[in-house]
């Protein structure tokens, strides 16, 4: 009986927080929060996912089209050979308006993506895209 009082008491008193004890893990809280936005900062300050080459081509029917890519640099590490281009299947030799998608299969760009436009000819809409 008196190890049941004794371990009630025990486990009451250890209920009990000491204010100091949760401002300490407050602190330690606030503490971690903000190195790891700190040290996210510094690791993909240099990051980034671009087109090389302008994002509107204009080319004529028949005319080459060489695909300059996209860079991508993830946590300071360049991972362009990871880009995969998808959208539309460019027929340079039948005008329209093609849809080239650059995405990568990477953690920090997993849902971003680039887009270049190629024109072939002078389809209808073409005059959209007036600044390429």
């Amino acid at each position: 009986m008196a190890n049941r009082n004794a371990a009630r008491r025990a486990a009451r008193s250890a209920k009990k927080l000491h204010p100091l004890t949760l401002i300490l893990a407050l602190v330690f809280l606030a503490a971690g929060v903000a190195g790891g936005i700190f040290l996210s900062r510094r690791l993909t300050q240099n990051d980034r996912f671009d087109l090389n080459g302008a994002a509107v081509v204009r080319l004529e029917v028949g005319e080459q089209f060489s695909d300059e890519m996209a860079t991508v640099v993830s946590f300071g590490r360049d991972i362009s050979s990871k880009v995969t281009v998808g959208g539309d299947a460019l027929n340079v030799e039948e005008e329209g308006i093609y849809q080239l998608v650059y995405t990568v299969d990477d953690l920090r760009w997993g849902d971003y993506q680039r887009v270049r436009v190629v024109i072939v000819g002078d389809p209808e809409g073409a005059e959209d895209y007036a600044n390429g």
